[in-house]
């Protein structure tokens, strides 16, 4: 949706240019922004008098969205404080959330939802996510659909009417979703094709599943045609934002180029990160090579840091 702004600069057609926007129906303007973030709602509020008021509950949600975040953080921080402290913590962050989102926030109820499904309140959580979703939250589309995937059973159908809304409006996370449901067959046709354009916009938007997949659809020629050096390339980014058959298979390729100090780097990292075919491969180069470069070569696994990516939401 543009911004006021934009509206006033750009009349709809038909509205002219003394279009009274003041006139609409409060309760359509708080829908219209629900999901938008609290600075369009500070923004849309200063338009004029009737929507500061019809706005009021949602600058207060947002608000309130914000000390909940804040309370959350601090409680994932707060280490000093024990189980017990942090508990007390997250219930006050998941009462501030549901506060705002009493209030019409839709953000705030997917953080809400968030809370209570990692609580195992998962009932809870999908009514959350439901009402963001039907307001237009990319994010409570996203985390409905994926929702809906892991019910028992699964309702892949579900999944994918949501899924497809997100993915539109750019949520990085539904676009590698929809991907894999159309690579599998999941509550759609198969389309190999259609998977691998989403991948390719998931994994430019910032998701790092979607990256590695994207490098097998080139390697392979699944979607798009054959292509070694653009396979290369979101096999290499997908590692160095830390996805651990990544790390492993760039470890695998660098051993077969004669790299075993860098290959050895890579294959340790995959496997702090759990990928169980890394182990032995990393004990192989391990005991092939001097202590000096072995250790060196840990010593750079020590210091690597995964490359930190904007990913769209």
């Amino acid at each position: 949706m543009p911004s006021h702004e934009q509206q006033q600069q750009e009349p709809a057609a038909g509205a002219g240019a003394g279009a009274d926007f003041s006139a609409l129906p409060p309760e359509l303007v708080h829908r219209a922004l629900a999901a938008a973030g609290a600075s369009d709602v500070a923004a849309a509020s200063r338009a004029c008098r009737a929507w500061r008021d019809a706005l009021r509950p949602l600058r207060e949600a947002a608000a309130l969205h914000a000390r909940g975040r804040r309370v959350k953080h601090a409680a994932g921080a707060a280490a000093a404080a024990g189980a017990e402290g942090r508990k007390a913590e997250r219930q006050r962050a998941l009462g501030l959330f549901q506060r705002a989102a009493r209030l019409g926030s839709a953000a705030a109820m997917v953080d809400a939802g968030l809370m209570c499904w990692e609580e195992g309140r998962r009932d809870e959580a999908v009514g959350c996510y439901q009402k963001a979703a039907e307001l237009g939250h990319p994010v409570g589309m996203c985390n409905l659909g994926v929702s809906y995937l892991e019910a028992d059973p699964p309702k892949a159908e579900e999944a994918v009417r949501w899924f497809y809304p997100a993915a539109a409006a750019g949520n990085a996370r539904a676009q590698y979703n929809l991907g894999l449901c159309l690579q599998n067959g999941k509550g759609i046709k198969r389309n190999q094709r259609e998977a691998a354009k989403w991948y390719l916009r998931a994994a430019e938007g910032g998701n790092v599943r979607a990256m590695y997949n994207i490098s097998l659809c080139y390697n392979y020629g699944e979607g798009f045609s054959q292509d070694q050096v653009r396979s290369k390339r979101w096999l290499q980014l997908a590692a160095d934002c830390g996805h651990k058959k990544a790390l492993y298979e760039c470890g695998i390729k660098l051993c077969a180029a004669g790299d075993k100090v860098r290959s050895l780097m890579y294959l340790e990292l995959a496997t702090r990160r759990g990928e169980a075919a890394a182990s032995h491969m990393r004990d192989v180069i391990l005991e092939s090579l001097s202590l000096v470069n072995a250790q060196r070569a840990l010593s750079d696994a020590d210091k690597w840091r995964p490359r930190a990516l904007y990913t769209r939401r």
